[in-house]
């Protein structure tokens, strides 16, 4: 006859002595009911009764909440004897296999795994000395033909001196799943990063870098293999230097004050020249700090920077031309209020730079006709035609000077939109014909 282990079935709380074990407890209890009964065997037999009813009650509980935690656990779970037979499986056993607990209790190992390995169960009587697990894949056929792979967790224990097997047994197919899932995201992912336009640099704590896409190879004109075996204290040649060109340590590049800070870098512009490169290139660059799993540790830096070489050059020979004509340019956003100056505008005006500007900003600049001339000009200014207007100002710090002024509408359905214009500080030009009239 197959044992089988205590939570198999839950006891239930027996509420009649003579319904639980009637071949003894029943028994005592008459004996004890007779006229002639010693007095002090009859209380001594009630108190026997009534602790073997608050055991059993107490052991019922226990293999009830036992039973509860078991069918709890979502991994197949199933007793073993030593041959293999299956004593007890919990619901999540009986949901794998496809069978109900009754017919489980009536089959062994390779009945419910008809393709486990021969040498399984001898190889857990080898590890039972040692206490160790043995594990194992093997599949099973589901009622509608679905084929399953699985895999077994098997331990021996002892319960009663005698040896017991206890299998976990796990569901391969979602794990499978999940892994063939992850695997075409990180292949998803690889692409990304090999076809985006920006390069892409990870750094460990210690500075190193670990990785690269094929962009950040090229805008840094290094192979992929010498990117990897840089070392920070081989990056002494190189040069850095803010957006004003003045330079920038080591130390406060952006991935190291993102290594630092734990806070992005966002959009910081680094000029870069290295002994490969032909030519220096001008850099936008975010840093993003990774934490590790499990701690607030810093484990990586992300850096993703793009080449904005020809954008700073084009800027740079702007603002030279701008300063070379003493023109500056401007313009008034939609609302018609906020608005954007070029430095040669801040150099015409007397206005230091990062000052909050405004169309009425600029306009208190002008007195008189001047201002009122200019207001309608921007109120008035239509795409298709170009406004200019000749006026005087007065600087921030009280310098008067001539200007011309040129304006003229942006494309409603534009990005930008509002009114664009420069102002040309034409006073020189101005004093040298007053000059030469005077003198004619």
């Amino acid at each position: 006859m197959v044992e089988k282990a205590e939570f198999s079935k839950p006891a239930t709380r027996s509420t009649d002595v003579d319904a639980s074990d009637p071949d003894v407890w029943t028994q005592l209890g008459e004996l004890a009911s007779r006229s002639d009964a010693d007095p002090v065997l009859r209380l001594l037999v009630d108190e026997a009764i009534a602790s073997h009813r608050n055991l059993r009650g107490v052991t019922a509980t226990i293999a009830n909440r036992y039973r509860a935690m078991v069918d709890a656990v979502p991994d197949a779970i199933t007793i073993h004897d030593e041959s293999g037979r299956i004593l007890d499986a919990n619901a999540s056993a009986c949901r794998l296999l496809d069978q109900d607990r009754e017919t489980l209790l009536e089959c062994a190992l390779e009945d419910v795994f008809p393709d486990l390995d021969g040498s399984f169960i001898a190889r857990l009587h080898a590890a039972f000395d040692t206490d160790e697990s043995v594990t194992t894949n093997s599949t099973i056929r589901r009622q509608g033909g679905e084929e399953t792979s699985l895999e077994i967790n098997a331990h021996g224990y002892l319960d009663a001196n005698q040896k017991r097997i206890i299998a976990v047994t796990r569901d391969l197919g979602p794990r499978a799943l999940a892994d063939a899932q992850l695997r075409s995201s990180e292949a998803e992912l690889r692409r990304i990063l090999r076809d985006m336009d920006k390069g892409v640099i990870v750094r460990n704590r210690m500075g190193h870098i670990v990785s690269s896409n094929p962009t950040a190879c090229r805008i840094l004109q290094m192979s992929e293999p010498d990117l990897l075996a840089l070392r920070s204290d081989q990056i002494g040649d190189w040069k850095f230097v803010d957006a004003s060109g003045v330079a920038i340590d080591h130390d406060n590049l952006p991935w190291a004050q993102a290594m630092r800070s734990g806070q992005p870098i966002e959009s910081a512009i680094c000029g870069i020249k290295s002994p490969l490169m032909a030519d220096a290139c001008w850099l936008s660059v975010t840093a993003v700090p990774r934490v590790s799993n499990g701690d607030d540790s810093l484990d990586e830096v992300v850096t993703i920077f793009a080449d904005i070489t020809p954008i700073k050059q084009d800027a740079s020979l702007f603002a030279h031309a701008q300063s070379l004509t003493n023109l500056g340019a401007w313009q008034l956003a939609v609302d018609g209020e906020r608005m954007i100056w070029s430095s040669q505008m801040h150099a015409i005006f007397d206005v230091p730079l990062r000052t909050p500007l405004s169309r009425e900003r600029m306009l208190s600049h002008f007195a008189g006709m001047d201002q009122r001339r200019l207001r309608q000009a921007l109120e008035t200014a239509k795409t298709a035609e170009t406004t200019d207007l000749t006026a005087r100002i007065t600087t921030a710090i009280g310098r008067r000077r001539q200007v011309r002024i040129r304006l003229r509408a942006l494309a409603q359905d534009s990005s930008h939109g509002g009114v664009i214009g420069c102002v040309q500080d034409i006073t020189a030009e101005t004093d040298r014909e007053s000059a030469e009239a005077i003198e004619s």
